[in-house]
């Protein structure tokens, strides 16, 4: 079976993270958002693959991780149609092909079970599909028993048959590339195709994030840390004898966890990354590769991107850093959001005495916030700015 995979694309949903950076390069928990695609797809045996990008920094990931598995094809066009038919010519002659988005977070048991269903139904297509709340923030996918009879993607009135999110993994005969030449976009390029063919449900369960907005990567985070079961700590990693570390927390090789910090997990610190004296890193934050975390700082259900830094003194919740974005000393950031403001693909609630909704503050690439500033609630600062 080969396989393609579309990872090319602006990611515009996802600013600002994803200014001038790559979305399926964005960390989770140590990995860049495309490896759990990449990973999830071989280990099924779906190992000829083909990769549209628009960006050379992830062909260079691809070529150097993923080489012996993975080519690489550039994006001629915009949209997800453009991307498919950028590669189209590799999958015209076959039966069926998997197709796969480059920003999907799940276990490898949700492809599998996409891989299962085609085998099981007699070598049929297959879409998968996803339980979620906010469906009209994704392409749906009507479902009558183990068939799929509609797909759309504008919100409109659910039809009577179940509706699930369509979750990114199919199992496609090349006659759908028939449509997408005919000027069909993807979703309506499926809906014909369930029209013309059988096309089955493999309806997962388990944990699943479509990396689609910056707070999704808060979720990912916190459902793949959430999986961790023990403790992971290189032996080359400076773990100070008066630092506090509780529950399962992976502490890769040259990180450095200062005098009397406490991290309690699950929690993820990257390779390179400092952790500051008496610093305190909560729950589901994940500090990555070379991040900093100055001293007497608190950083809850967080994700410092590559490179990115916090200075002394700060507090940073329900955030996301990005690439080599920058927090000054003595920075706050407020997080319950107001109750008339409204957020797709909200995060679960949070608070133990009482639930309340939660984002803080997501920052562009190479951003700055200046020294004692407080910021509020749902802010976004724009690349390579300085805030406020």
């Amino acid at each position: 079976m080969k396989g393609l995979v579309l990872a090319g694309g602006k990611g515009l949903n996802m600013y600002p993270l994803s200014q001038d950076y790559p979305k399926v390069l964005l960390r989770v928990a140590g990995r860049p958002v495309i490896d759990y695609v990449l990973e999830g797809l071989v280990s099924t045996g779906v190992d000829d693959l083909i990769v549209v990008v628009s960006d050379e920094r992830v062909e260079e990931h691809i070529v150097r991780k993923w080489g012996m598995y993975a080519s690489v094809i550039y994006q001629t066009g915009e949209g997800l149609e453009a991307a498919i038919l950028s590669a189209a010519e590799y999958f015209r002659n076959l039966r069926y092909f998997v197709l796969a988005y480059g920003d999907i977070v799940a276990p490898k048991a949700f492809y599998r079970l996409v891989l299962d269903t085609y085998v099981n139904v007699g070598e049929n297509a297959v879409l998968s599909t996803a339980p979620v709340v906010d469906v009209e923030s994704y392409g749906v996918a009507a479902v009558e028993g183990s068939i799929v009879v509609d797909v759309f993607h504008e919100p409109r009135k659910l039809p009577k048959a179940y509706s699930y999110a369509l979750a990114g993994v199919y199992v496609l005969p090349s006659m759908l590339l028939n449509f997408l030449d005919n000027g069909l976009n993807l979703p309506d390029s499926l809906a014909s195709l369930v029209k013309e063919a059988k096309v089955f449900v493999a309806h997962w369960t388990g944990y699943w994030v479509d990396i689609g907005y910056p707070w999704d990567i808060i979720a990912a985070n916190c459902y793949v840390l959430g999986d961790l079961k023990q403790s992971l700590i290189s032996s080359k990693a400076k773990v100070a004898p008066t630092a506090v570390i509780e529950g399962p927390v992976v502490i890769e090789e040259n990180a450095v966890i200062d005098h009397n910090a406490v991290i309690k997990g699950p929690a993820y610190i990257g390779k390179g990354a400092f952790i500051g004296m008496n610093t305190f890193i909560r729950k589901y934050t994940s500090i990555e590769e070379g991040a900093v975390v100055g001293a007497f700082s608190e950083v809850k259900r967080s994700s410092l991107q590559v490179e990115a830094s916090a200075g002394s003194y700060s507090l940073i919740v329900d955030s996301v850093l990005g690439y080599k974005a920058v927090v000054e000393p003595r920075v706050t950031v407020l997080s319950k959001l107001p109750d008339e403001k409204r957020v797709l693909r909200e995060l679960p609630l949070q608070g133990i005495i009482k639930k309340k909704r939660k984002l803080g503050v997501f920052m562009g690439p190479k951003s700055r916030i200046k020294a004692g500033a407080v910021i509020q609630p749902f802010t976004l600062i724009d690349a390579k700015t300085i805030y406020p």
